[in-house]
Order: structure tokens, then sequence, then C-alpha cells
């Protein structure tokens, strides 16, 4: 098979997902699709996908690949990372009360007896003054 793709003038698959933004799994779904042309060269187990620069650029003129394409990537990717960093404080925050809760229902001595009387002492005051003779 010749090629009419050089080597020199070609992205490969992870260069082209670069270029357009997407994963490279995305490219190789649109090689198979029909939407992006590339050609397979290259003796079996060490073959190559060559893809024409042409059809990348073409492709992404075609999905509206403008500055407002840039813009709302730019959008997304900030979005992400903060997302990221409130799914970090989260994780930390779990953690603490993990902590804080395993504090709490482990005894230490003299704590139970110091919660006793504490309550005690507190429906003591909650009942007000006994009257201790009848007229």
């Amino acid at each position: 098979m010749t090629s009419s793709l050089t080597p020199t003038h070609t992205l490969t698959v992870a260069q082209a997902a670069e270029a357009l933004g997407v994963s490279e799994r995305t490219v190789w779904r649109y090689l198979k699709s029909g939407r992006l042309a590339g050609e397979t060269v290259g003796e079996p187990g060490q073959q190559r996908t060559l893809i024409d620069p042409e059809a990348v650029a073409a492709l992404q003129s075609e999905r509206g690949d403008g500055p407002e394409a840039a813009a709302l990537r730019a959008e997304r990717d900030r979005l992400a990372a903060e997302l990221a960093r409130a799914q970090a404080e989260r994780e930390a925050l779990s953690a603490r009360v993990a902590l804080l809760q395993r504090a709490v229902a482990r005894p230490r001595p003299g704590m139970l007896a110091r919660a006793a009387e504490r309550a005690l002492a507190a429906a003591a005051r909650a009942r007000g003054p006994r009257v201790s003779s009848v007229r």
C-alpha cells in the first residue's frame, strides 16, 4: 500500500487529540466514524496511524473552534480546578469529622462520671429549690 501521507507532514493520534482538545480515545472514535481521516501505515506490530493536519483543522472549524470555544474551554478548566479544590476540602473536612467522632466515641477515664455529675446538677437546677416541710 502506498501512503498518500508522509510521516513528516502528519500528526499522531496524541498530537491530534492535543490540537483538538479531546482525549486520544475520542480521536479514535472520530477515525472509526469517518469524522476524521487517518491512515494506518507500517508492518503489523509497528503500525502507526497518521492524520493529516488539514483534516484536524477542518474538524476544528466544523466544531467552531474559535476564540469563543477557547474561552469556554478555559472556563471549563477553571471550574474543573475549582471543583477539584472543593472536593479536596470536603475530603479533608470529612477526615476531620471522622477523627472527632472517633475521639468522642472513645470513653476516657472519669469522663462518664463527670458527665453524669453535670447532668444531675443541671436537673437539680431545673427542678428548683426543694420544699422540705409541708405546713
